[in-house]
């Protein structure tokens, strides 16, 4: 079965169709012990210069900050006096707040031919490593052997106040390359197992009846006398499955289908899953609640690309019939066969972007918006090529909007807007940008 998407729309699509999120999104650092082993420098050193330097990426160029540091300290990776670490600017790529005179330690990873480190790395002002340090400085002591350990806790999506809650008597398997152990939670969802030999391990939780989670299974690896932590987040079993069957009578795979929440149960997120080949579907860990069902009903991401018209569970095309489904806390509802109506034509929609005098615009924006779903479904993006020309999928029968547009000296934008509806492959819509 394909995993539960759970998006959460974000109110974007503004004039042009887009917003710009700006935020720095990454997981929390782990422990010294499994840090240390996957940086490819660390040390302690105090900041002696400050620089902004333009990086290739690609066909793109990247603005970092470059800090050049006196080592203090060596611990891995590092043989000179002196090294130089990039990392971002800050906030949304995630750059850390070096500052000149600032005693660090470092934990850098390669980029490129340079080392570079973020908020997200264990990186951290010399009066915070403690821990760090007495790690690197007990590893010629340490016994052998690697440790994997984690926890398994509980969140409930009915009383989500409750915060999250231990679960114990789980049983954890660890399977290596040459060892296999078991583990059990204990009172405080804690696991712990050491010893291992270095290597790659999956670690798999025994869901406990009632439960599940999104991922069953997890890789870590290990080296010897470092650390890896594995935990899992589970939540009641409270899922819906069943099929979908296309015009012909086959399954339909591949399909987008979208639970959305009914009137008044705005605190319930929207939840997709694409049926697989045998045109089966299944979301877990919902929330309880009352929700329609069915294909392209609200317009999610991608939605507009699926090839069927508008299909309410249990097989109406308006909202006014369509079945509101009642979900508890912990209930497996099993659905009878939802039946598709025939697919749509598929189309091309080609166009080109021009100026006034008709001279064609390279690398003008082009936004495809399909009308029917307001501000719920996220539009298609192009840019036109050499010639100003740009081409979208579309389906017969459909209304679009399209808009297209450039940016003067980084200030001024200029917009063409055009909506059309689809009845073949159209000829060559002409945008005019003024």
């Amino acid at each position: 079965m394909h995993k539960v998407k759970v998006f959460v729309l974000l109110g974007f699509l503004l004039a042009v169709f887009s917003s710009n999120v700006n935020a720095c999104d990454c997981i929390t650092s782990g422990k010294p012990c499994h840090d240390y082993w996957g940086a490819a420098a660390v040390f302690t050193g105090t900041v002696v210069y400050s620089s902004r330097i333009n990086i290739k990426r690609g066909e793109y160029e990247d603005t970092q900050r470059l800090f050049r540091f006196n080592i203090e300290q060596a611990f891995r990776g590092v043989r000179a006096d002196e090294v130089e670490v990039m990392t971002g600017l800050g906030e949304s790529d995630c750059g850390y707040g070096f500052q000149l005179g600032g005693r660090y330690l470092v934990y850098a990873y390669e980029d490129g031919d340079k080392l570079s480190t973020s908020i997200c790395s264990r990186t951290r002002p010399l009066s915070e490593a403690a821990d760090d340090l007495a790690y690197f400085r007990g590893l010629t002591t340490a016994k052998p052997g690697a440790i994997i350990s984690g926890d398994v806790k509980r969140i409930d999506r009915a009383t989500p106040e409750s915060g999250p809650r231990p679960v114990s008597g789980v049983k954890i398997f660890i399977q290596g390359p040459f060892q296999s152990v078991e583990a059990v939670t204990d009172k405080q969802g804690a696991y712990r197992v050491s010893g291992l030999a270095p290597g790659t391990y999956k670690v798999r939780i025994d869901l406990p009846d009632g439960l599940s989670t999104d991922n069953q299974e997890e890789q870590a690896k290990v080296f010897d006398r470092g650390c890896a932590q594995v935990s899992f987040w589970v939540d009641t079993d409270t899922r819906i499955t069943g099929k979908v069957i296309d015009a012909q009578g086959q399954p339909a795979a591949d399909v987008l289908m979208e639970l959305v929440p009914s009137e008044g149960q705005s605190s319930i997120s929207q939840t997709y899953v694409r049926t697989d080949k045998d045109g089966r579907y299944e979301m877990r860990m919902l929330q309880p609640g009352r929700y329609l069902f069915g294909v392209r009903i609200y317009g999610s991401a991608g939605a507009t690309y699926v090839p069927y018209p508008r299909t309410y569970y249990p097989g109406g095309r308006e909202a006014d019939g369509a079945m509101v489904i009642n979900l508890a806390n912990g209930q497996r509802l099993e659905l009878h066969d939802l039946i598709l109506p025939p697919r749509f034509v598929e189309r091309k929609l080609n166009g080109i972007v021009v100026d006034a005098k008709g001279r064609p615009i390279s690398g003008a924006v082009v936004w495809l918006k399909e009308n029917e779903y307001a501000d719920h479904d996220m539009p298609y993006r192009q840019e036109t090529d050499s010639e100003g020309r740009f081409s979208f999928k579309v389906y017969e029968g459909l209304n679009y909007d399209l808009k297209a547009y450039v940016d003067e000296d980084k200030e001024e934008r200029k917009q063409a807007v055009h909506s059309v509806r689809v009845s073949s492959d159209s000829e060559t819509i002409r945008l005019v940008l003024p």
